[in-house]
């Protein structure tokens, strides 16, 4: 086993020293493979969208310490997490946040814009990542005119286009139905198989913790079981 992450007596706390306090994640230590898939199950509110924005680098845990790679990011500056998370971690959200008036290309063709990437430079890495997401034939038309399974193919694929190593995904089955569902987790093991992806994934839903090599699960903020 090879860790990529790992978080340690990790807590998220809102309103301290308020009556309004809540500890939406409590202690959590756990250990992230490097090319697994990992869920985090449990009810709505339990806590794991809180933990994968932690991990993630989006929000800061009030105590504990994140590590990703032997580096210890929870304490470091803005600007290195900024980094890190850009060159790292690619996320899908439960709102997929494609732009309908542009193309597909243009949509994943964005994140590399925003690195000061030239356009025809940034457009070649989105059809490339298109092609290997069996979307090379709907590259130039608007997501728009794109099917609920084919955005959701353009919303991975604007995930990928930066090659990170870790992939972060938050409920990604929560608005399509079964079978896209099951188109979705095999077009991401097969970025695993062939990319040495690592995955970490919220969901409650049964067929992505079924999918899934490790499933964790959270209750009240904290990790009940492995």
């Amino acid at each position: 086993m090879v860790t990529i992450i790992e978080t340690r007596n990790v807590w998220k706390t809102y309103g301290i020293d308020t009556p309004r306090r809540v500890d939406a994640v409590r202690d959590a230590s756990i250990k992230i493979e490097r090319s697994k898939v990992t869920a985090i199950g449990g009810p709505s509110g339990s806590g794991k969208t809180t933990l994968l924005s932690i991990i993630g680098l989006l929000i800061r845990p009030t105590q504990g310490q994140v590590v990703i790679e032997s580096i210890e990011v929870s304490r470091v500056s803005e600007l290195y997490r900024t980094r890190l998370r850009r060159n790292k971690i690619g996320f899908i959200f439960q709102s997929q946040y494609l732009i309908p008036q542009l193309t597909s290309i243009e949509n994943v063709a964005l994140p590399l814009l925003c690195t000061n990437t030239s356009r025809s430079k940034a457009e070649e890495q989105a059809r490339k990542i298109l092609l290997e997401m069996g979307m090379e034939d709907r590259a130039d038309f608007r997501v728009a005119e794109l099917s609920g399974g084919e955005q959701q193919r353009v919303s991975i694929a604007r995930a990928l286009v930066r090659s990170p190593e870790i992939l972060i995904a938050d409920e990604p089955s929560s608005s399509i139905d079964k079978t896209l569902t099951h188109e979705l987790l095999e077009t991401i093991r097969s970025m695993v198989s062939e990319k040495g992806l690592t995955v970490i994934v919220a969901s409650h839903d049964p067929i992505v913790l079924d999918w899934a090599d490790i499933v964790m699960t959270m209750s009240d903020g904290e990790i009940i079981s492995e």
